[in-house]
């Protein structure tokens, strides 16, 4: 195509016509500029598809992860429903003292409040895209923003489990730290949903016979009539209730951001 345009460019000049060689010149130009501009567009274009490309697979993956963080939740539902559980079994036998408390039973009930859940987040998707700059390119801004937003709200739930730790070490195990803990043994494990029940650690304390004179039973009775003790458990289950509801909380808005990501992705 070059070698047609200088031999015209060539004949024009030898038959010494500028009029028309001027108007071919321009031509010439207003060509080059046409094809230049289809170009940018084409390149336009294939940016603008590579980035719609990656804002697709990006929601793509994040409602895998998505799902993921809605099932972790829901172990984490069911861990501090059980917890509920269990201190309302105790406090109802810290206020009602002519109940029996059977020292197997105490164990069972008690043991589940030394463990907790772990926040967990599966935001790796997330991270990723933030980290390389892909969010500058995403179209839909108001879907980016719902989507920040979840992430950065992620500290509630880390902040409200991470309380429920701090209280077992700072006010839990010192508070039973006065009992004899010989009623241990296997079947204390059975009402540990966290951590397989723990059980060959249950199982090993059982196995250690105790040759002391001790009233188990009666220390726990005494124990459970401590006023401290019923303040622990009261302000434990309102904690427990308090992360139920940030739980369910973040699940409606997982329910929230699913549809409309794929609002987007099928429109």
């Amino acid at each position: 195509m070059i070698k047609v345009f200088r031999k015209i460019r060539q004949k024009l000049l030898e038959e010494n016509n500028m009029g028309k060689y001027l108007k071919y010149a321009l031509g010439e130009i207003l060509l080059v500029v046409i094809g230049i501009l289809i170009a940018l567009q084409l390149n336009t274009w294939k940016e603008k598809r590579a980035n719609q490309v990656q804002e697709n697979n990006f929601y793509l993956t994040l409602l895998k992860d998505l799902e993921n963080d809605q099932n972790k939740m829901d172990e984490q539902k069911a861990f501090f429903e059980h917890r509920i559980e269990v201190l309302t079994w105790l406090l109802t036998r810290s206020r009602n003292p002519s109940l029996p408390v059977k020292a197997e039973s105490f164990g069972q009930h008690v043991e589940p409040l030394y463990y907790n859940e772990t926040a967990i987040s599966f935001d790796a998707s997330f991270d990723a895209a933030k980290s390389s700059g892909a969010f500058d390119h995403f179209s839909d801004k108001e879907l980016l923003k719902q989507v920040i937003q979840y992430y950065s709200e992620f500290v509630q739930i880390e902040n409200v489990i991470a309380a429920t730790l701090g209280i077992i070490e700072q006010q839990l195990e010192p508070l039973t730290s006065s009992l004899y803990k010989n009623y241990l043994n296997e079947q204390s494990s059975e009402l540990v949903i966290a951590e397989g029940g723990n059980q060959e650690f249950y199982k090993l304390l059982g196995s250690i016979p105790d040759n002391r004179t001790i009233d188990t039973e009666g220390d726990i009775q005494k124990f459970l009539q401590k006023p401290e003790v019923e303040s622990y458990l009261v302000g434990d289950l309102g904690r427990a209730f308090h992360t139920i509801a940030k739980l369910e909380a973040r699940s409606r808005k997982i329910d929230s951001l699913k549809k409309a990501i794929n609002h987007f992705l099928h429109d």
